[in-house]
């Protein structure tokens, strides 16, 4: 979920890194990172957090535990060639689908580099303009572009995948901005906890049998970080493994996962009476609601959610390279 996460997924990510980094050439690539780092996580205790006070105390929490992680991500660069959870299969789109995957896979559409939200409605639109603009031109002229430096024959697509390469854009922004982004964008990552879609089932159930007046104090994101701050963690990195977790969840814990998502819920509430504080990352959540309201509009007024966004900007881009305006220009925008 976009506002709860594990906090030690980036102090993992930072030493999985350097200590990959610290290998010989020749074995660097034989190593997955997001496998390091789910070996990890599944050794290390749970430090989730969904506010941003919350954020700020399990970093501290995190630091003060640095020689652990140190020592069992060592362990992980060991304990990933033998895990009996690591399969090629990678995981289901479904299964890593939240906020961060859907502006990765934007970003990979629009072959745009660290891009942010506040850029995506630019990306698209420069994208469009690309796409029609190489549609309307026709048959590039013969004298010029057909051939290549010493007459080489260039096709129109390497022609154009040169240019594209090029012209590729980047997000910029004040490095204390880019630190966040790179830090919510470790959600993109190809490992999920095994747990996180249960509770949250768990949760939209019990809230039923909650008065309409105490829901409003209770937050999902909230109850979520506070349930599996109680339970094992459970990461995985393939289909296979994830279906593992699951299975020896059911078998072994279900009946305790419903107990401690019904307590944080009454935790979460009683908390929320004295003070609800801001979620983790609200400034780029806004961000996000504002970018795809742009996006939104840009594509006349269809609705855009970060969960349709990369279909959108698929069909949107197919649109354009076959010769069709799907969208209104921002010049001609109020």
């Amino acid at each position: 979920m976009e506002s709860c996460r594990n906090v030690l997924l980036e102090f993992v990510y930072r030493e999985a890194i350097a200590q990959i980094q610290g290998l010989g050439s020749g074995i660097r690539h034989k190593y997955n990172v997001d496998e390091v780092i789910a070996y990890a996580l599944n050794r290390l205790p749970s430090m989730f957090a969904s506010t941003e006070i919350g954020l700020r105390n399990k970093r501290e929490e995190c630091t003060a535990i640095q020689a652990d992680i140190t020592k069992v991500t060592r362990q992980a660069l060991l304990g990933v060639r033998r895990d009996p959870l690591r399969e090629p299969q990678p995981l289901e789109d479904i299964e890593v689908a939240n906020a961060p995957y859907a502006l990765l896979d934007a970003q990979n559409k629009l072959g745009w580099t660290n891009l942010m939200w506040c850029d995506l409605p630019k990306a698209l639109e420069d994208n469009l303009e690309n796409a029609i603009a190489k549609y309307n031109s026709g048959n590039l002229s013969p004298r010029v572009s057909k051939y290549g430096s010493f007459g080489q024959r260039q096709t129109s697509s390497q022609m154009y995948l040169s240019k594209s390469k090029s012209k590729q854009k980047s997000s910029v922004a004040p490095e204390s901005k880019q630190k966040e982004y790179d830090v919510y964008m470790l959600e993109s990552h190809q490992l999920v906890h095994s747990l996180e879609r249960l509770v949250m089932r768990m949760a939209q159930n019990r809230a039923q049998s909650f008065p309409p007046s105490d829901l409003r104090f209770i937050r999902l994101e909230d109850v979520l970080a506070r349930t599996l701050n109680r339970l094992p963690p459970l990461y995985a990195t393939s289909t296979k493994g994830l279906g593992h977790l699951r299975y020896h969840a059911q078998m072994n814990i279900g009946s305790e996962v419903a107990i401690i998502v019904h307590e944080s819920m009454l935790e979460a509430r009683n908390a929320s009476y004295k003070n609800i504080d801001s979620l983790m990352f609200s400034k780029i959540r806004y961000e996000r609601e504002q970018a795809l309201a742009k996006v939104s509009k840009l594509l006349f007024d269809q609705k855009v959610t970060w969960q349709n966004l990369g279909e959108t900007v698929s069909k949107s881009l197919e649109l354009a390279q076959s010769g069709k305006e799907c969208w209104v220009r921002s010049s001609n925008q109020k």
